[in-house]
């Protein structure tokens, strides 16, 4: 069943499988920031502001993550879209409360992903399908 399941992710499998890992992770911290926002944010950016930022993860995230496996591309660079925006208020808020070296190395490392699967997608609507030879026109 857990073969079959895994199967249906569009190649390159185990990629798509982390990638979706982290879309869960910054989907969850979102809905976090959502439901508990720490106070240092709400300072820096005011309520309805951390409201927003925090729909912009949970948005990204749950695009990214529904379009991630199968390869729907289109859907999986507005996520990207979402989440980068989410990262960059996030790190005005780094900047502006001088936070901890490892909270920007992490800030910088989210970015990086999804600069990476950014490049990665960026010229294509969905996944290619494989070319069998039944499917060729003799």
């Amino acid at each position: 069943m857990l073969t079959r399941a895994f199967l249906l992710i569009a190649e390159p499998r185990w990629v798509r499988a982390i990638q979706a890992v982290i879309y869960v992770l910054m989907g969850l911290g979102g809905a976090w920031m959502l439901s508990a926002p720490p106070e240092s944010f709400v300072q820096a950016l005011g309520s309805p502001l951390a409201i927003m930022f925090s729909l912009f993860v949970i948005a990204g995230s749950t695009f990214g993550f529904i379009a991630v496996l199968p390869g729907i591309w289109w859907l999986e660079r507005a996520g990207i879209l979402s989440l980068g925006t989410g990262l960059v208020i996030y790190g005005a808020i780094v900047i502006y409360l001088g936070s901890s070296t490892l909270t920007s190395v992490v800030t910088i490392s989210l970015a990086l992903t999804l600069a990476q699967r950014w490049t990665l997608i960026r010229g294509a609507d969905l996944a290619p399908k494989k070319i069998t030879p039944a499917c060729v026109a003799v």
